[in-house]
């Protein structure tokens, strides 16, 4: 019996809308995106897919990310998104770094990445995309977390860890949320209380930097000091919002939030990775979860999707780390292609299980 090459799970109101219905695009509401660095190369099938499938839209779409998935979101909402989408590919596959490299170098790269795949004369046009409003989250650090020297910003992030691990939400005391938007008075994030949150309105002069902001590493990257509008210290939105731990609609909203994601579950923040924590079910409700299966995972070179750690691997033999990494990325195009035929021929119906 050949294995599914995707995983299709639904939050409990999605589910019963697509076995009775199918997957209507024109039903989703939300594009998420979620962190985790060199994973995204797994989605890009799906990604180009979706390009082609919303590219007509008209009814506002609410996309949403933290870390690389903001970058994917900027990509969608690209004047040119197919291009934005394999010049973020080609930059960030040609990455190398020193084998210590510093904050500098990492930040360094990171922002050539950012000047390669968005253009500063594009900035107005997706800010202004009529049809897909762009959001990322970012943190405003406290205390510690705000330090740039390693040694005291270490010992903030061991405390906000060992406060996270009695209770999530004692997150609050080291850090808070910090939403950007293209659309500040057309969103449906407003109701994002967990976590004390500002809002700020996206434009051509902070774009690029909040934007950094939301996949500033703690450690390995320097933190954001210097976002037009938003005083303070701002680093990687995973932090709080690994993998979007929040109902990204409203109460009683029937629209649907479409979600490819690299794995069938969702983890609330980075540092739930070890904690077996997942995300509540109420958050999950309008959920439409897209990943790759194991089956399809196990057939990648080394049966891994690719990660951050690849670059210490395979230091001294980056052409080897390339290599795999692009055959991710060709593989991903079959997940794009038995995504569209299970939207377009109704299969997914039969295909969807519960998150």
């Amino acid at each position: 019996m050949t294995q599914d090459s995707l995983t299709v799970r639904a939050g409990t109101r999605a589910i019963e809308r697509i076995r009775d219905e199918g997957l209507d695009l024109n039903a989703v509401k939300v594009l998420a995106g979620a962190s985790g660095a060199a994973k995204f190369l797994v989605l890009t099938g799906i990604d180009r897919v979706l390009i082609e499938l919303l590219a007509n839209r008209q009814q506002p779409l609410h996309l949403i990310g933290t870390s690389i998935g903001a970058f994917r979101m900027a990509a969608f909402c690209h004047p040119d998104p197919r291009k934005a989408l394999d010049n973020l590919e080609h930059e960030y596959i040609e990455q190398h770094y020193s084998r210590k490299p510093t904050k500098q170098e990492v930040s360094l790269q990171s922002n050539k990445i950012l000047d390669c795949f968005i253009a500063d004369q594009d900035l107005s046009a997706i800010i202004n995309n009529p049809s897909k409003h762009l959001n990322f989250l970012a943190n405003r650090c406290k205390g510690l977390l705000k330090s740039e020297n390693t040694p005291l910003q270490l010992l903030g992030l061991g405390l906000a860890a060992a406060g996270n691990y009695l209770r999530r939400d004692y997150l609050r005391y080291f850090m808070d949320r910090a939403h950007f938007t293209s659309r500040l008075n057309e969103t449906p994030f407003d109701n994002l209380d967990e976590f004390p949150i500002s809002h700020h309105q996206l434009t051509e002069n902070n774009f690029k930097q909040a934007l950094l902001a939301c996949g500033s590493i703690p450690i390995v990257m320097a933190g954001i000091s210097s976002i037009e509008g938003a005083p303070g210290m701002y680093r990687d939105g995973g932090l709080l919002d690994y993998h979007l731990d929040f109902s990204m609609l409203p109460a009683g909203d029937d629209g649907l939030v479409l979600y490819p994601h690299f794995y069938d579950h969702m983890i609330p923040g980075w540092f739930d990775k070890s904690l077996k924590r997942y995300a509540k079910p109420i958050n999950t409700e309008n959920v439409v979860l897209v990943s790759p299966s194991k089956s399809f995972t196990d057939t990648l070179p080394f049966q891994k999707i690719p990660d951050r750690v690849d670059f210490k691997t395979f230091h001294d033999d980056k052409a080897e780390r390339v290599n795999y990494w692009r055959k991710t990325v060709k593989q991903s195009q079959a997940l794009g292609e038995t995504f569209a035929d299970w939207v377009e021929s109704g299969r997914i119906r039969n295909k969807v299980k519960a998150l």
